[in-house]
């Protein structure tokens, strides 16, 4: 098999040029995805419900080591036939549709372009400055 060699010089003038650029545009394109983000609007019925489903999960996971009484008693107010916070709180899932949401639309496609643009930019880069180059050799 054939042994593949490095040159030291492509290793210091090519690879690490293409890696340390690479780390900071991922560091630059993190802090403009954060600037364009929109602000979510948040339902407080909503992240209500998740917290309750957020602690009857931790019950179900962690009840091994409550005192049995503890456990039956928290158990009771989750599952209660009658009264139990899951029976009475029945609510519908609003699950919207980013078709119909242009705001939902604008977001997708805000990550989109902060996603493809320094893709395209890093690419073009690296063949404008590194063509020429020879990275290996056939004998």
């Amino acid at each position: 098999m054939a042994e593949l060699l490095l040159d030291p010089n492509i290793r210091f003038w090519v690879v690490l040029p293409i890696v340390c650029i690479t780390f900071f545009v991922g560091i630059i394109r993190h802090y403009v995805s954060i600037l364009l983000q929109s602000d979510k609007k948040v339902d407080l019925q909503q992240v209500a419900d998740s917290q309750a489903l957020m602690r009857s999960r931790l019950l179900r996971e962690n009840g091994k080591y409550l005192p049995k009484e503890s456990y039956v008693m928290r158990k009771y107010y989750f599952n209660d036939k009658d009264k139990g916070f899951f029976m009475t709180q029945k609510r519908q899932g609003n699950v919207k549709n980013p078709m119909t949401d242009p705001s939902m639309m604008t977001d997708m496609l805000k990550g989109n372009v902060t996603n493809i643009l320094p893709m395209i930019m890093i690419g073009g880069w690296i063949n404008w400055t590194f063509s020429g180059f020879i990275t290996s050799k056939f004998n």
